[in-house]
């Protein structure tokens, strides 16, 4: 193989898989959104504006990190198990891409409150953005991506010898966060993502993945 640089290299790697779910436990703890309901949602909006603002924008750093925490941890299984470390990294970067579409629906339902717009014309409308074409397509690539992309990641890991049990926390966090869609389920799918991407960073920072290629060889996640 010829020498080439790593598209991710491993400390970029490492900072990203703790500061991506940092951030986005962050968010959880700031948001005085309930999730019950998007008219309870706006309420919460509109009662705690600047909590809400600061709250989506660290999450939104959260989304942009995770895209080289992805493909970094990919790079560092793509020897061992290629195929599933490259559907990995397609499909958890195109998770993000649906990801930042429910932050732009955030952005609408911000400016509804501060322009004061009917509330339940706006909790309507933001409801029913979810069920036409363009909405769908942003569902699907977040929840479709993100569950097969983490278990894609997870099984490339497991091949490449990455700790099992934070291969497990990862892979199982569209199912978790799915299954506790409380605020309070939120922030405990959201802090089990965190302790099993801290402890891959932890094994990828020592070394101990046996399926990268050796330092100045690892080929690009998607090349």
């Amino acid at each position: 193989m010829s020498d080439q640089p790593s598209l991710i290299g491993r400390r970029t790697t490492v900072a990203c898989l703790v500061a991506a779910p940092v951030c986005e436990v962050a968010e959880a703890l700031l948001s005085p959104l309930s999730g019950t309901s998007t008219a309870a949602d706006l309420r919460g909006v509109a009662a705690h504006p600047g909590l809400f603002v600061a709250s989506v924008l660290v999450g939104i750093v959260a989304t942009v990190l995770y895209v080289p925490a992805f493909l970094g941890l990919a790079t560092r299984c793509l020897v061992a198990a290629p195929v599933a470390a490259r559907l990995g990294a397609a499909f958890a970067t195109a998770s993000m891409l649906g990801f930042m579409g429910i932050r732009m629906a955030q952005g609408v339902e911000l400016q509804g409150v501060r322009d004061g717009l009917d509330r339940g014309d706006l909790a309507a409308l933001t409801d029913h953005v979810a069920a036409n074409p363009v909405g769908v397509a942003m569902l699907v690539l977040l929840l479709a991506g993100s569950a097969v992309g983490l278990v894609a990641l997870g099984v490339a890991g497991w091949r490449a010898g990455l700790p099992r049990p934070a291969l497990v926390l990862m892979a199982g966090f569209p199912f978790f966060d799915l299954a506790l869609p409380s605020q309070s389920g939120t922030v405990a799918s959201h802090v089990l993502l965190l302790a099993g991407l801290a402890w891959l960073a932890t094994a990828v920072a020592r070394g101990t993945d046996r399926g990268s290629a050796s330092v100045g060889q690892e080929a690009p996640v998607l090349a």
